[in-house]
């Protein structure tokens, strides 16, 4: 069937609309998680590094590992390796609590998120099993790719991965009502001050 010029017209009308629909969702969505994030306390901050020690920056961003990843029971409340069966590849929720410099861990792990976001200061974050045994698990986070501007990229792609890493990185991240969270930024020490990644580039250049 032949389109007529009308017919053209609407559908690249719809295309438009469906299009700034979806990136007016994206838009209200972090705004939604940053104001509750910040309404509730919900910020945290996870010690990380680079993803592949040659190279940690591919294109735009940088692939980030964090130390809370691979979790060894013992540093788990009981039941948390409980009930896993068949959460391969399945979202579950994550119990961090505040510890030392601000850093957080994961003290728990959840199938369902509990009513409240919040108790005794800690905060739910949504993750996905990678895998399990009944010592430790693997899990994998939504956040661990950041962007930046491209001559930032391509500055810090030439940083070989153990000197990245003793930089000590750090992603702070604002987290929602259900347990997803918004990057809030990427920040690493720089002769013992700690600062935003871009900052750091531009002391460089």
């Amino acid at each position: 069937m032949k389109l007529t010029d009308k017919g053209r017209l609407a559908l690249v009308a719809c295309v438009v609309i469906l299009q700034v629909s979806v990136a007016l969702s994206l838009l209200l969505y972090t705004t939604r998680v940053k104001s509750h994030a910040l309404r509730t306390g919900s910020v945290i901050s996870l010690s990380c590094r680079a993803y592949d020690p040659f190279s940690p920056f591919k294109g735009r961003y940088v692939r980030l590992n964090f130390d809370q990843s691979d979790l060894q029971s013992d540093t788990l409340d009981d039941g948390s390796l409980e009930n896993m069966s068949g959460r391969r590849d399945k979202k579950v929720y994550c119990r961090m609590k505040e510890g030392d410099a601000g850093i957080w861990t994961v003290t728990g792990i959840r199938l369902e998120l509990p009513e409240k976001g919040l108790d005794d200061g800690c905060v739910y974050i949504e993750a996905k099993c990678r895998w399990f045994n009944s010592h430790s698990v693997r899990l994998d986070y939504g956040f661990d790719e950041y962007y930046m501007q491209e001559n930032y990229a391509r500055y810090v792609d030439r940083i070989q991965g153990n000197d990245f890493n003793a930089l000590e990185p750090v992603l702070s991240l604002y987290v929602g009502k259900n347990g997803r969270c918004v990057q809030k930024g990427l920040t690493v020490l720089d002769n013992g001050e700690r600062i935003p990644i871009e900052e750091y580039c531009r002391r460089r250049f």
